[in-house]
Protein backbone atom coordinates (compact mmCIF):
# COMPACT_ATOMS: atom_id res chain seq x y z
CA UNK A 1 0.00 0.00 0.00
CA UNK A 2 1.37 3.49 -1.29
CA UNK A 3 1.84 6.05 2.01
CA UNK A 4 -0.67 9.18 1.50
CA UNK A 5 0.92 12.32 0.43
CA UNK A 6 1.10 13.79 3.90
CA UNK A 7 3.80 11.42 4.78
CA UNK A 8 6.09 12.18 2.02
CA UNK A 9 8.93 14.01 3.22
CA UNK A 10 9.12 15.56 0.53
CA UNK A 11 5.32 17.43 0.61
CA UNK A 12 6.21 18.79 4.09
CA UNK A 13 9.81 20.20 2.82
CA UNK A 14 7.74 21.93 0.26
CA UNK A 15 4.93 23.42 2.10
CA UNK A 16 7.94 25.13 4.36
CA UNK A 17 9.37 26.57 1.37
CA UNK A 18 5.88 27.60 0.23
CA UNK A 19 5.38 29.53 3.14
CA UNK A 20 8.49 31.14 3.01
CA UNK A 21 7.65 32.42 -0.72
CA UNK A 22 4.61 33.68 0.06
CA UNK A 23 6.36 35.51 2.82
CA UNK A 24 9.01 36.80 0.45
CA UNK A 25 6.06 37.24 -2.40
CA UNK A 26 4.28 39.78 0.12
CA UNK A 27 7.82 41.81 0.14
CA UNK A 28 8.66 41.84 -3.38
CA UNK A 29 4.80 43.12 -4.59
CA UNK A 30 5.24 45.83 -2.28
CA UNK A 31 8.99 46.42 -3.44
CA UNK A 32 7.41 46.50 -7.00
CA UNK A 33 4.85 48.39 -5.90
CA UNK A 34 7.62 51.86 -4.97
CA UNK A 35 9.28 51.52 -8.06
CA UNK A 36 5.90 51.39 -10.55
CA UNK A 37 5.77 54.91 -8.45
CA UNK A 38 9.60 56.09 -8.65
CA UNK A 39 9.41 54.96 -12.14
CA UNK A 40 5.84 56.75 -12.90
CA UNK A 41 7.59 60.02 -11.08
CA UNK A 42 10.60 59.87 -12.79
CA UNK A 43 8.96 59.95 -16.20
CA UNK A 44 6.80 62.73 -15.43
CA UNK A 45 9.41 65.09 -13.98
CA UNK A 46 12.10 63.95 -16.15
CA UNK A 47 10.46 63.19 -19.40
CA UNK A 48 13.36 60.26 -20.25
CA UNK A 49 12.87 56.56 -19.11
CA UNK A 50 14.62 55.99 -16.54
CA UNK A 51 16.66 52.77 -17.71
CA UNK A 52 18.31 52.32 -14.80
CA UNK A 53 15.05 51.98 -12.54
CA UNK A 54 13.35 50.30 -15.40
CA UNK A 55 15.35 47.43 -15.86
CA UNK A 56 14.84 46.77 -11.68
CA UNK A 57 11.20 46.89 -12.04
CA UNK A 58 11.16 44.13 -14.94
CA UNK A 59 13.68 42.26 -12.57
CA UNK A 60 11.34 42.47 -9.75
CA UNK A 61 8.17 41.27 -12.26
CA UNK A 62 10.24 38.28 -13.13
CA UNK A 63 10.99 37.14 -9.83
CA UNK A 64 7.70 37.79 -8.77
CA UNK A 65 6.36 34.94 -11.50
CA UNK A 66 8.93 32.93 -10.77
CA UNK A 67 7.39 33.11 -6.99
CA UNK A 68 3.79 32.58 -8.24
CA UNK A 69 4.52 29.60 -10.27
CA UNK A 70 6.36 28.07 -7.42
CA UNK A 71 3.54 28.34 -5.55
CA UNK A 72 0.96 27.31 -8.34
CA UNK A 73 3.23 23.78 -8.66
CA UNK A 74 3.71 25.35 -12.41
CA UNK A 75 7.50 24.77 -11.46
CA UNK A 76 9.78 22.70 -8.94
CA UNK A 77 12.39 25.02 -9.10
CA UNK A 78 12.47 27.60 -6.51
CA UNK A 79 13.63 30.93 -7.53
CA UNK A 80 16.23 33.48 -6.03
CA UNK A 81 18.02 32.52 -3.93
CA UNK A 82 18.19 29.07 -5.32
CA UNK A 83 18.21 30.58 -8.86
CA UNK A 84 20.08 33.44 -9.77
CA UNK A 85 18.69 36.23 -9.60
CA UNK A 86 16.49 37.12 -12.41
CA UNK A 87 17.66 39.81 -15.40
CA UNK A 88 15.74 42.31 -16.13
CA UNK A 89 16.29 42.62 -19.80
CA UNK A 90 13.73 43.67 -22.15
CA UNK A 91 12.11 41.09 -25.10
CA UNK A 92 12.88 42.00 -28.46
CA UNK A 93 9.97 41.43 -30.92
Amino acid sequence: MAKPGYANQGFWFRLIFMLFYWCVLNVAITVFGILVIVVSVVRLCARAEPVTVSGWLRSVGVFVRQIIDFLAYNEEEKPFPFQPWPKGVKDEQ
